[in-house]
């Protein structure tokens, strides 16, 4: 009889609606359940339960921790005019990253993951002579895709834009060194052309093998989730800029500074800046803008780049931040999280 009944109720209730999408009906009975109205005497649900229903290829267990954060979301969302979540993480510097736990709070409570640059170190294409210690820089290209793909399955967001970092851009410039400039024509500029766009080709000519990777345009191409690589050191989202110059400053903020009049003088209609590069952290406002430097998400101690040079330590962290639905960031829910 039990069996009956709670056949009857998903009948009636837990199915899929013509009129919502398999997104939204996730939710709802997440929702439902997180609120208890699954958890009764006469109708039981539990999650494994929805896990079949839904179709989910996931642990019970690994769905209800990815419901947890998605109730968050949207609890949070439904409240103070928040539309939009963004998490901005940059300086990534591949192998150097840190682990993806790092970022599993965030499960269910991202609408856009924006990669702000220097996601791959290219270590071997440094300036550094002793080059020893580094994997080959198609060995990092390799493992750098597969853990932005591991991220981006993880966070589930619903789109993904990246640009440019320094480090990104040094295939390019090693090219151009050692190349003429016709040949430059056809190559990419950036270890990032390879992994969102054009995708590459492994050829191992000691046992006379290729291996393809896609790029992940394509890989993501029927998912939920858009990609977008901009192709330059900057993005946009509503009033907020996001930017990896080449510009360094010793001094706190100052490049940000020189980076919020960079994008006044050339017209930008904004109203934030968040800058990565730096490996510092720090936030202040100018007039009606506010300016951010978001630190770095990497194992900074094991890059070892200012041994001896007497520079001050390095931040660790990453911002999150709040949109409405007309695209202005909300500033008193805009954070600056620290890994240190």
């Amino acid at each position: 009889m039990q069996k009956a009944n709670t056949n009857e109720y998903i009948d009636n209730w837990c199915l899929q609606r013509p009129d919502e999408t398999h997104e939204e009906w996730k939710i709802r009975l997440i929702v439902a359940k997180k609120n208890g109205e699954l958890n009764g005497t006469k109708f039981p649900l539990k999650w494994s339960q929805i896990v079949n229903l839904l179709g989910e290829s996931v642990s019970s267990d690994h769905f209800r921790k990815y419901a947890s954060g998605v109730y968050d979301y949207y609890n949070y969302k439904n409240q103070d005019n928040v539309s939009t979540r963004v998490l901005s993480i940059s300086d990534l510097h591949f192998p150097y990253c840190k682990p993806l736990s790092t970022f599993e709070k965030y499960i269910g409570r991202v609408d856009i993951l924006q990669l702000n640059g220097d996601l791959v170190d290219c270590a071997q294409l440094s300036k550094f002579t002793n080059k020893s210690k580094y994997v080959s820089i198609t060995k990092e290209l390799i493992r750098a895709r597969q853990y932005l793909i591991d991220l981006i399955h993880l966070l589930n967001p619903k789109k993904v834009i990246a640009n440019n970092g320094n480090h990104d851009l040094r295939i390019g410039d090693y090219i151009a060194k050692k190349t003429n400039s016709e040949l430059c024509d056809i190559m990419p500029s950036s270890v990032l052309d390879y992994i969102f766009t054009d995708g590459f080709i492994d050829y191992d000519n000691e046992i006379g093998t290729k291996t393809e990777y896609s790029p992940l345009t394509h890989v993501f191409k029927d998912s939920n989730i858009e990609i977008e690589f901009t192709g330059k050191w900057y993005s946009q989202f509503g009033d907020t800029v996001f930017c990896h110059p080449r510009a360094y400053s010793s001094v706190m903020l100052k490049t940000a500074e020189k980076a919020l009049y960079y994008f006044r003088n050339e017209g930008f209609d904004f109203r934030n800046i968040v800058m990565a590069h730096t490996h510092r952290q720090g936030y202040y406002v100018i007039g009606n803008s506010a300016i951010y430097e978001q630190g770095a998400c990497c194992e900074t101690r094991k890059m070892k780049y200012s041994e001896g040079r007497l520079v001050n330590s390095q931040k660790e962290g990453f911002v999150y931040m709040c949109f409405d639905e007309h695209g202005h960031a909300i500033r008193e829910k805009t954070k600056l999280m620290s890994l240190n």
